[in-house]
């Protein structure tokens, strides 16, 4: 059984994939990115700003993203920009997220197969 804490880790790595995937497209701010990643999952990854921030905040700190307030005179909205580290860091999240994948796909084939 998947432990709470390692459900946790696995929702912020494939959300820092979207993340990043979506910047690689083009610069945007926090509240677009939730919005999107909530619609391409289909509300099964709901962003919570008190997550997405703080990981943005992380991903800035390692240098995959910049960011910049849209007004500089008050802080209004945050844009963030993918870097060349982030666009280098992409690949081995995909492969991270791929492995963890087909182990969950198997899990799930192990099931159907003993109980459908």
């Amino acid at each position: 059984m998947v432990q709470k804490s390692e459900q946790k880790t696995w929702t912020k790595i494939i959300m820092a994939l979207y993340l990043l995937t979506f910047l690689a497209k083009g610069p945007a701010y926090g509240n677009k990115m939730a919005e999107e990643i909530k619609r391409r999952t289909q509300g099964a990854i709901t962003p919570n700003p008190n997550a997405l921030y703080p990981l943005l905040r992380i991903m800035e700190e390692r240098s995959y993203v910049v960011g910049h307030w849209e007004d500089n005179d008050k802080r209004s909205k945050r844009i963030y920009s993918i870097t060349e580290q982030g666009r280098a860091y992409i690949p081995e999240l995909v492969k991270k997220v791929t492995a963890r994948l087909n182990e969950v796909e198997r899990n799930i084939q192990i099931i159907r197969n003993d109980l459908l």
